[in-house]
């Protein structure tokens, strides 16, 4: 019984956390519902992606490379390489993730977004991992993110042009806002504007998708040594501190 009042308080507190970002997915969601309708794909059709696929930047190529008449492969792949970033976000909470089954794992890998991994991930920094808040936090953003898109498409038909709304820079800004509950050191700040530029660089000579596997990649090899560097000289510091008693 008290593991149950545990397990519920975790998952309200996993929709309490993502409720400032479920807005934004219900703003994007609406504008990718109602460029999907001027690509011309039905409202069901629209939908199904959302439901299915869940990948905003994948969802937002898909739908111009249709309206561009691209073929099934070129969508697919560029889908792919979008979503590479996944990779390094996995092996980022995998630790966290030990505890549950191969099946559960599974389930919570569809889940996986940049800000559902955001949240996760500063919370688990700090507090133990719990199931229920994971599930509270994707299925909140899951469900906006349906919501949106149900909105949009119903709404396209009165907004010829969702870019002329200029919300472009609140998707920017939400990014902006994840990231700097994750900057608590100066060599984390210093990783996240060195791997921001080089993301840049590689978008002008790259094909669409390279620049941020190349850009996460960086992050992770800094990530993965930094500690290692870290324990080294906490050890030799030790070690002098020995030798000096």
């Amino acid at each position: 019984m008290k593991s149950s009042a545990q397990s519920m308080a975790a998952f309200k507190s996993g929709l309490w956390d993502a409720l400032p970002i479920t807005a934004s997915y219900i703003l994007f969601g609406a504008i990718y519902g109602m460029m999907a309708m001027q690509a011309g794909l039905t409202s069901w059709e629209s939908l199904a992606l959302s439901i299915f696929v869940y990948t905003g930047a994948g969802q937002f190529s898909t739908v111009s490379m249709i309206a561009e008449q691209a073929g099934f492969w070129a969508i697919l792949m560029t889908i792919c390489l979008l979503n590479t970033r996944h990779l390094l976000m996995a092996l980022s909470v995998s630790p966290y993730y030990q505890q549950f089954s191969n099946a559960k794992v599974n389930l919570l890998a569809f889940f996986l977004t940049d800000e559902q991994y955001a949240i996760t991930l500063n919370r688990f920094r700090r507090e133990k991992t719990q199931e229920a808040y994971i599930y509270g936090v994707s299925i909140s953003l899951y469900l906006s993110w349906a919501l949106g898109t149900w909105l949009g498409t119903v709404a396209g038909q009165w907004i010829p042009d969702p870019a002329s709304l200029g919300l472009g820079f609140s998707f920017t800004a939400m990014f902006l806002a994840l990231a700097y509950y994750q900057l608590v050191s100066l060599a984390r700040i210093v990783t996240f504007l060195f791997c921001g530029a080089l993301a840049v660089v590689c978008a002008l000579w790259l094909p669409n998708g390279l620049h941020l596997l190349i850009a996460g990649t960086a992050a992770f090899l800094i990530g993965y040594m930094l500690p290692s560097r870290q324990e080294a000289d906490a050890a030799a510091k030790e070690a002098r501190e020995e030798e000096s008693a």
